[in-house]
C-alpha cells in the first residue's frame, strides 16, 4: 500500500506543482535538452532566477481551486477512510494529513 501512496503522492504533488514536492525540477528539465525532446520545457534563466514554463499537465490556480473543492466534497461510507472534508485546506489549497489508504482512495 505505501508504493501505491508513494505514486499518488508524487503524481498529485506533480500535477498541484506544489514545491519542493514535484517531480518536475531544473534538473528533469535538463534532461530533457539532452534527450533533444521537448525544447519548448526548457529553462530560461531571467538575471540570478531561472524560471521553468508551465506545462500541459500542471495545473492552473483555477483548476486547482476546483479540485480541492471537488475533494472537499467528497462523500465516503463510514470507515472506509479519512474523512476527506477534514484534510482539504482551502485556503492554502493543500492537502493535510493524507495517510496510505486515503491515496489509495483517492487513486481509486
Amino acid at each position: 500500500m505505501h508504493v501505491k501512496k508513494n505514486v499518488c503522492y508524487s503524481l498529485i504533488s506533480t500535477l498541484l506543482n506544489i514545491n519542493g514536492k514535484t517531480k518536475d525540477g531544473i534538473n528533469a528539465r535538463l534532461d530533457l535538452i539532452e534527450m533533444n525532446i521537448r525544447d519548448e520545457l526548457a529553462p530560461i534563466e531571467m538575471g540570478k532566477r531561472t524560471y521553468l514554463p508551465p506545462t500541459c499537465y500542471t495545473m492552473s490556480k483555477d483548476e486547482k481551486i476546483s479540485f480541492y473543492q471537488c475533494l472537499k466534497g467528497v462523500k465516503v461510507p463510514q470507515g472506509h477512510s479519512s474523512n476527506v472534508k477534514s484534510l482539504v485546506s482551502m485556503q492554502d489549497l493543500k492537502l493535510i494529513g493524507f495517510k496510505p489508504h486515503d491515496y489509495h482512495i483517492l487513486m481509486q
